[in-house]
């Protein structure tokens, strides 16, 4: 809840910060940022959840462009929290409380403009701890958390749903509110 961005060296030390509180005034005014993804060009792409939107910026801080606004239709949003960036640079946006994941793509003039969205079975609550993240994989993988669900659902890229791991529990292959995810150089 400090509403900015800050960068660090791999070894932990302090680069830069940008971003304010703010109700989407400019691009720095920033409410809730949930969630950060990089593309192959290093340019930072935040959810700004508060403000129902997502802000791109360059490495540096410096505004790119934005995109969104609140509502249900294609290319708005309602808690966009999760984000992940393929590598054809296609952005894709747990919009938690639309109950969908959208895909965004650029287009001519460096806008990105709804590609395609789909309906996830999960995200019923409102709840602070209900915040869905997502991660892509270099293989046509899509994975979503679904916090409440206590899982962690496989699309492909197309919305196409492959199946779901996980349960409530401390064992082994259980989760309790899975949030944040990642994916290593394996796949995995």
């Amino acid at each position: 809840w400090n509403h900015r961005i800050q960068r660090f060296t791999a070894e932990g030390d302090f680069i830069y910060k940008w971003g304010f509180f703010g109700q989407g005034e400019t691009p720095y005014a920033l409410w809730g940022p949930r969630d950060i993804a990089i593309d192959a060009q290093g340019n930072v792409f935040v959810t700004d959840t508060g403000n129902k939107r997502v802000v791109v910026f360059d490495a540096d801080g410096n505004f790119i462009t934005q995109f969104g606004s609140v509502g249900f239709d294609r290319g708005q949003f309602d808690e966009p929290v999760g984000i992940a960036v393929d590598s054809d640079g296609r952005v894709y946006v747990a919009d938690t409380w639309n109950q969908r994941i959208q895909v965004m793509t650029p287009d001519e003039t460096g806008s990105y403009v709804p590609f395609l969205a789909w309906d996830v079975d999960a995200w019923y609550g409102e709840s602070l701890d209900n915040k869905p993240y997502l991660a892509v994989d270099s293989q046509g993988n899509l994975y979503a958390s679904d916090p409440e669900g206590h899982r962690i659902l496989h699309f492909d890229t197309t919305g196409t749903f492959i199946d779901y791991f996980g349960s409530y529990g401390l064992s082994s292959g259980g989760f309790n509110l899975p949030t944040g995810l990642g994916i290593d150089s394996e796949g995995g």
